[in-house]
């Protein structure tokens, strides 16, 4: 089953060309026989990209991967913090375009590479993030960041100080304290409930702002379900000074929005579950780093980022964020981790 649950991508000897395929194969959900008991099917899915790398790339920089799916003015609005924040003059930017019909390498291409990848299965954030991570590693890069399109930057030393608090730990992935960012900043004034069945009612009610979205890890034994143990946010939509988010610490896992990663440790770990395409590859990974004896980090003392979480619950209009692949993410972690995960962080 290793080949279905770590990248096969991470060669010595691959270099990008502006057209390459990769091949990759997956495990899906294809039925629920009756309780406990489920039904999968394995494919090879197909993964076509176009490669623009941009003129000012530098191999001695970390890289930013940031993929998105149409949604252009989210991606304005996130190119514009990174050149108010001069994160282009700290980092490589590689916008990875999932299948858009929008033309988004207009929006990012004075300070961003372009990645076009179109595939025949649908959305897979772990095979997106892990072909970025492929091109980063062919042309030597030290540090990747994994970034959600909607996570911003609050001030110019926000990636500077996250960057060497990693290096001075001698941390394997890290990640920080972010918030939800203020109403004037974010790219919707109120969250588009109609296709979220279930919400926190603090969103509902407008009190998320500038609180927290994420704050560490927590775990809640969900003994009913498919998955015994769920990683949760700690704290979320607390005070950002609240001591038990505002610090540093080892964390059992570190939000997929936004990671940061030694990358030749990443490659050893396989990179992200590619059968694991919309959730919990964050925390598969971070077990795996934990099984290696690497412990993740969380860096938030006096230190965040804010993620606009609900610029993207209804982006995916053709492909609802809460689909069956969620329900195949939720059962196969649960598979891989139910037997190790409570010995793992206990």
């Amino acid at each position: 089953m290793k080949s279905y649950f770590e990248c096969n991508l991470f060669q010595q000897n691959f270099k990008p060309s502006v057209k390459f395929t990769v091949s990759q194969n997956e495990i899906n959900l294809k039925q629920k026989l009756q309780e406990k008991k489920f039904s999968f099917e394995k494919k090879e899915v197909i993964y076509n990209c176009n490669w623009v790398k941009h003129d000012e790339w530098d191999n001695n920089k970390p890289t930013i991967l940031m993929p998105i799916r149409n949604n252009s003015d989210l991606l304005s609005i996130t190119m514009n913090n990174f050149i108010t924040n001069k994160v282009n003059k700290v980092a490589n930017i590689i916008v990875i375009d999932d299948r858009s019909s929008e033309d988004l390498y207009k929006v990012c291409k004075s300070i961003a590479s372009y990645l076009k990848i179109d595939n025949n299965k649908g959305f897979n954030f772990s095979m997106l993030m892990n072909i970025g991570a492929n091109i980063c590693y062919s042309m030597g890069t030290e540090h990747v960041f994994l970034w959600n399109c909607d996570l911003w930057c609050p001030n110019p030393d926000s990636i500077i100080e996250l960057l060497r608090r990693h290096k001075e730990n001698k941390s394997v992935i890290s990640g920080s304290k972010l918030l939800y960012p203020p109403k004037d900043m974010s790219l919707r004034g109120e969250i588009d409930t109609k296709n979220i069945k279930k919400i926190n009612k603090n969103m509902l009610q407008g009190k998320w702002r500038e609180t927290v979205q994420f704050g560490g890890d927590a775990w809640l034994l969900t003994p009913e379900n498919d998955t015994l143990i769920h990683p949760i946010h700690t704290k979320r939509f607390a005070n950002p000074n609240n001591p038990i988010v505002n610090c540093d610490r080892g964390s059992c896992f570190i939000t997929g929005a936004l990671h940061l990663w030694n990358l030749e440790k990443f490659i050893e770990l396989g990179g992200l579950n590619p059968s694991l395409a919309r959730n919990f590859q964050d925390a598969d990974i971070c077990l795996k780093a934990m099984v290696k004896g690497y412990m993740p980090m969380y860096f938030g003392k006096e230190l965040y980022f804010y993620h606009d979480e609900s610029a993207v619950f209804n982006n995916l209009i053709d492909e609802n964020k809460f689909n069956k692949q969620m329900q195949s993410d939720n059962i196969l972690f649960g598979k891989i981790w139910n037997d190790k995960i409570m010995e793992i962080i206990f």
